[in-house]
């Protein structure tokens, strides 16, 4: 009987095939797997659900790992040495060695899962009407996109530090032949040509056509998909787009990208007061305004297992003993939506908690429950103050986000890009963003919640090192 290979069960192989210790197992299953469009959606959601894992982007690449690398939270003497040895960059020490290859191999392997997908809706594209297939197949497209631009942020030195030299392999099919590494000029070009198929496959894509995207809906007939933003849709695409255009330093690009979002705005309603102030349901992570978000089932869990009141003094990722920090973020200014909202004293603590992934306290018909952002509307206005060149028009950009945060807008372009460097580190706390942002401008230090200085940083720790477990016997 004719089999395929299936997704997401991992198996380890010898030594000699490396990057191949992350493949999926050769489980097979009936072909009848994608014999329906049900199968597709099944398969698709389930690459979805990979990806918002508490290891990947429900967690270790957002709120923790990643953010603990930005110097987001007070880790002193007497925390755990591996904590400690990994915001110190301490790339070298056993316990981030782990972490550091658990990161490449989740990564890799979830590509894997998306290139098989690919696949499969070339072999079986008769199973799926015209405009089903096209957004299944750019959807996928965009997800490889979004997973080796990440790679490439982190496990690259910035794009502008010889991007002819060779950094990471690139696959873009579920075989077993071993690729050679690829130069960062050739893995941004196989990422803008995916984001470029997938934009041109969503032109179709239902979010066009609604009004506000951020509340349940049916998408296509019968479809399991609630929200079009837990998917990365038509304008998600351009988002990551503008990202990634910015930061290979093509701002021209970057910026129509982060303008084709802004120019269909109200889809994506600026949080109010009221949203975030609600004391049963407060919409901390700004639902409305969010393109592309994850949906991790295990959010509230691991929330509780790092964040969490319950969690001890000597491991709790805190901005640490006191508001100290808090007020050097957000320049004292205690009304921002993003400030008080996410920080509070608690559950028998004497220093605020970050309380941004809180679980809520009403839980019914509530769409933000369980999510973590991916791509969110500030950050195409961010890019678009920093890449138009009429300093005014790029002042009223920064100037629309900071009014929607109960802000003082500014009235002066001196020092504007200081002043977006500090609008990211207010906006994407718990999100992995502002690591990148440093990273992206060879940031010579920055703000630590430990010290409270600006810490010095070697320009080679923004970069982690390829794992042995892909290098060894190449």
């Amino acid at each position: 009987m004719k089999k395929i290979i299936y997704l997401f069960i991992l198996i380890s192989f010898a030594s000699c095939q490396k990057w191949l210790d992350v493949k999926p197992e050769d489980k097979f299953i009936e072909e009848d797997a994608f014999s329906s469009p049900e199968g597709f959606a099944t398969a698709l959601n389930g690459i979805y659900l990979k990806l918002a894992a508490s290891n990947m982007y429900g967690g270790e690449l957002t709120m923790n790992g990643v953010d603990l690398l930005a110097q987001y939270y007070y880790v002193p003497e007497g925390h755990p040495a591996a904590m400690r040895g990994w915001v110190a960059y301490h790339y070298e020490e056993e316990e981030a060695k782990v972490r550091i290859d658990n990161i490449w191999k989740n990564q890799y392997s979830n590509i894997t899962n998306i290139n098989k997908f690919i696949s499969n809706i070339e072999t079986w594209n008769s199973v799926l009407d015209p405009i089903s297939r096209d957004i299944y197949k750019g959807e996928a497209l965009a997800l490889r996109a979004y997973l080796y631009f990440d790679l490439l942020r982190l496990f690259a030195p910035s794009y502008t530090e010889n991007p002819l030299a060779a950094r990471i392999p690139y696959y873009d099919e579920a075989g077993y032949v071993i690729a050679p590494f690829s130069t960062s000029e050739s893995v941004v070009a196989h990422i803008l040509e995916d984001l470029r198929q997938a934009e041109e496959l969503l032109k179709k894509d239902p979010v066009l056509q609604l009004e506000t995207v951020d509340i349940p809906r049916g998408i296509i007939g019968e479809s399991n998909w609630k929200t079009r933003n837990n998917r990365l849709n038509f304008y998600a695409v351009k988002g990551l787009q503008a990202r990634v255009n910015l930061y290979i330093g093509n701002n021209e690009d970057a910026l129509a990208a982060a303008k084709r979002v802004i120019q269909d705005q109200s889809k994506f309603p600026w949080i109010n007061a009221d949203q975030v102030n609600n004391e049963n349901l407060p919409n901390r992570i700004f639902s409305t305004e969010i393109l592309f978000q994850f949906e991790n089932p295990k959010l509230y869990e691991y929330y509780n297992a790092n964040f969490g009141s319950s969690v001890t003094n000597q491991t709790i990722l805190s901005s640490g003993p006191d508001n100290s920090f808090l007020r050097l973020v957000y320049e004292n200014w205690e009304n921002d939506f993003r400030y008080s909202p996410s920080w509070k004293i608690e559950g028998g603590k004497t220093f605020p908690l970050f309380i941004k992934y809180k679980d809520v306290t009403s839980k019914d018909n509530v769409n933000f429950r369980f999510k973590v952002p991916g791509i969110r509307l500030s950050e195409m206005f961010l890019i678009a103050a920093e890449t138009e060149s009429n300093p005014n028009e790029a002042l009223s950009y920064l100037n629309e986000l900071r009014i929607h945060r109960n802000c003082i807008p500014l009235t002066s372009t001196n020092l504007l890009m200081n002043a977006i460097q500090s609008e990211y580190a207010k906006e994407f706390y718990g999100e992995g963003q502002m690591w990148f942002f440093y990273k992206r401008k060879s940031a010579p230090a920055i703000l630590s919640a430990s010290t409270l200085n600006m810490e010095p940083i070697n320009i080679d720790d923004y970069t982690l090192p390829i794992p042995l477990s892909e290098t060894e016997n190449r």
